[in-house]
């Protein structure tokens, strides 16, 4: 397939609806009950697909209980308006003593069973690898392994219920890890913050590959022009946008390759292809920043003095000095890496995970190994740390 083609294949297709993310704290009284209500309204309206997150319940003596409660008094706000509580996905935490029970009743409480994240505590991985206690919402703890194995028993009952690591991914500049974030994307189960909407762009890495011809330094200039194209091409959506390119089939590139994904080196060739079309597309996002700037007008990013920038290679100090367009670019999912249908064959490719701007948490379709689910994940949570 020619280039050119490729592009054309890009300008035909339409991208999914923006993502966003309401959050709505449980702990708060009534008379906050307006202002998610209203964020929800005008994310819908404006063709937006919302995350509902609830925050907060570290304050319940009853999170289960009263975060369903907060649900339901969310939708009752929603109704005198002739409105619904059906968003895009909900999000919700995972450190509850029955996050079993908070996940079915919260989707129940919503129109149209959207899929459910429960968001995992970062700190909460070491403890199940050490099999130590962890804290819970509301007070008290759990042994961590126990908790861990009743949510792989849920994930496999329950296909819309994901694991979720609350890990958000380094970004490509320093000012995007400040600004933190809210909740996970409702498509991919990025972690994004809450006010810019969330574009996706689906890339079959395979694909790329052969267009290049399996050229680095040629992967490298197409991303920079699948970037600029998409970034033109999205200038329409309303309000400020961040561009999400998601790397689709990563194991299946490395098998049409002819490599075994258990070997070192199968790894190190992927690693090099990932290096170089991050590297094209964050390029390309600097360009961006400067011409257009960072959401469509002239927005340069000073940085402090202070900062020191000097031991970093010639591309990252551009990042750091100039910004870039859009913070989290380069997404990647562990099950790009690792497919369930590989088994653990190609387990030992989520290294490779390191290259990503941020990571697609959401589970693979259809039904999973509990086991091996749980060993992918695990992984990825551990690398995502690192990263």
């Amino acid at each position: 397939m020619a280039h050119s083609e490729l592009f054309a294949e890009l300008a035909a297709g339409t991208p999914p609806a923006p993502a966003r993310v309401v959050v709505l704290d449980a702990s708060a009284d009534d008379d906050a009950l307006a202002l998610p209500a209203e964020r929800l309204a005008t994310a819908q309206s404006i063709g937006t697909r919302p995350t509902l997150a609830l925050a907060g319940t570290e304050h319940l003596e009853r999170p289960e209980r009263d975060g369903v409660a907060r649900l339901e008094a969310l939708a009752g706000e929603l109704a005198r308006d002739g409105r619904r509580l059906a968003p895009a996905a909900l999000a919700l935490p995972a450190a509850v003593g029955h996050p079993e029970e908070l996940a079915l009743a919260a989707a129940a409480a919503c129109e149209g069973g959207p899929p459910v994240y429960l968001l995992l505590p970062a700190e909460a991985l070491e403890a199940v690898q050490r099999n130590r206690p962890m804290a819970l919402a509301g007070g008290g703890e759990t042994a961590a392994r126990h908790w861990w194995g009743a949510l792989l028993a849920l994930a496999a009952m329950a296909r819309d219920v994901s694991l979720v690591p609350g890990v958000p991914g380094r970004g490509l500049c320093v000012l995007a890890t400040r600004g933190g974030w809210c909740g996970p994307s409702p498509g991919l189960a990025e972690l994004i913050p809450a006010a810019p909407t969330r574009v996706r762009l689906d890339l079959d890495f395979a694909l790329l590959l052969a267009v290049t011809e399996d050229r680095p330094d040629e992967l490298a200039r197409l991303a920079g022009r699948l970037v600029s194209a998409a970034d033109e091409l999205l200038g329409g959506v309303p309000g400020p946008r961040r561009l999400a390119i998601r790397l689709q089939r990563l194991a299946h590139a490395v098998l049409a390759s002819g490599r075994d994904p258990r070997s070192y080196a199968a790894l190190a060739w992927l690693n090099r292809r990932l290096r170089a079309f991050r590297d094209g597309a964050r390029a390309a996002s600097v360009r961006l920043a400067r011409q257009r700037g960072a959401r469509g007008g002239l927005e340069p990013f000073p940085l402090p003095d202070s900062l020191a920038v000097a031991e970093t290679g010639a591309l990252d100090r551009a990042v750091l000095q100039h910004g870039a367009r859009h913070s989290h670019l380069v997404c990647l999912s562990p099950w790009s890496l690792a497919p369930p249908e590989t088994g653990r064959d190609c387990v030992g490719l989520l290294p490779a995970l390191a290259w990503a701007d941020s990571i697609a948490w959401r589970r693979p379709d259809g039904p999973i190994d509990e086991a091996v689910y749980g060993e992918v994940l695990r992984f990825a949570w551990a690398t995502a740390l690192r990263s």
